[in-house]
């Protein structure tokens, strides 16, 4: 309201001074002008008071009108500015989805493409020919479904699917069937074991968790090292682990591990065909199960995975 006060003073002011000339030119040019000087005063300050409160009202309407659309400016620059973000974080959800589905293509074609070979390159008996065309059929399966549920967890941000139960040892034996081939053709192999018990998990996402597991634990040991899978029941739940006896690493870098694109020996991941996005994967799927991945690792001594289901994991089967 400054403003507007100044306009109307300066009016005032304006007035007063135009009218005051104007009685100086009639007390000099009408005859018996001083007989009405009063009432030409009263007139004169009269005149004065209203051209300024005119003068401020205008003012006052102009500037709540400056300011309205001042508001209006800035209310749509923030909405272009929110449809810029929401554009640019869908964009960064599909980027993500993309490349987070070209990591998972990996270890189910390489367990389809290496029973194909198996298929194509050997002769075997109907049993065997018939356990290897289940399984690249069912990791065919699998591939399809998984690619739906990333885009949903990725670009849709759903925070909730359909749970199954599951026998353990059936389980881990669904992980190892698709993480030997790749071991083996790297001089590596799995013992896998497990404690009679029941998990509860949506089985193409828990299964891709995992994998990713094994397979890290694949990329840090050496040729002739074994890698564990395995399952305790323990208080509050039914807890899954990955072991290797590789490299390990340094306390520092546990608290980075799951951070998107983020790789220890990058040299060594980038030869692997890593992207750095599978622990960062892993850890949202655990979060989808109401649990998170523990790391145990020391350099030298290797790297442990714990991944702990709660429930009653430790009866059943």
């Amino acid at each position: 309201m400054a403003r507007p006060f100044k306009t109307f003073f300066i009016t005032v002011w304006v007035l007063l001074a135009a009218l005051g000339c104007g009685e100086c030119v009639m007390l000099r040019l009408v005859p018996g002008a001083l007989e009405h000087y009063g009432a030409y005063v009263l007139v004169l300050i009269i005149a004065s008071a209203v051209g300024g409160f005119v003068a401020m009202a205008l003012e006052w309407l102009m500037t709540q009108s400056d300011e309205k659309e001042r508001r209006m400016a800035k209310t749509r620059i923030a909405e272009l500015e929110r449809g810029m973000e929401n554009l640019q974080d869908a964009a960064d959800r599909r980027e993500e989805f993309i490349a987070s589905f070209a990591h998972e293509l990996k270890t189910p074609l390489t367990a389809i493409i290496g029973y194909a070979d198996m298929l194509r390159s050997r002769e075997m008996p109907p049993k065997s020919r018939f356990t290897a065309a289940g399984y690249i059929f069912s990791e065919g399966k699998r591939l399809e479904a998984l690619s739906l549920k990333l885009m949903d967890i990725i670009v849709a941000g759903k925070q909730g699917f359909e749970t199954r139960r599951y026998e353990v040892g059936y389980f881990i034996r669904s992980v190892a069937a698709v993480t030997v081939p790749s071991l083996s053709s790297d001089g590596m192999t799995l013992d896998i074991r497990w404690e009679p018990g029941e998990i509860e998990i949506e089985p193409d996402l828990f299964k891709t968790l995992m994998i990713n597991l094994v397979d890290n634990a694949r990329k840090a040991s050496r040729k002739g090292d074994r890698v564990e899978l395995f399952g305790k029941a323990e208080d509050g739940g039914y807890a899954l682990y990955v072991r290797d006896h590789g490299r390990g690493m340094p306390a520092e870098e546990l608290s980075k591990i799951t951070e998107p694109f983020y790789m220890i020996d990058k040299s060594r991941s980038r030869a692997q065909n890593g992207a750095g996005l599978g622990l960062a994967l892993c850890q949202r799927i655990a979060e989808l199960h109401d649990t998170r991945l523990e790391y145990f690792s020391a350099p030298g001594e290797g790297t442990t995975v714990r991944v702990l289901l709660k429930g009653d994991g430790g009866h059943g089967g």
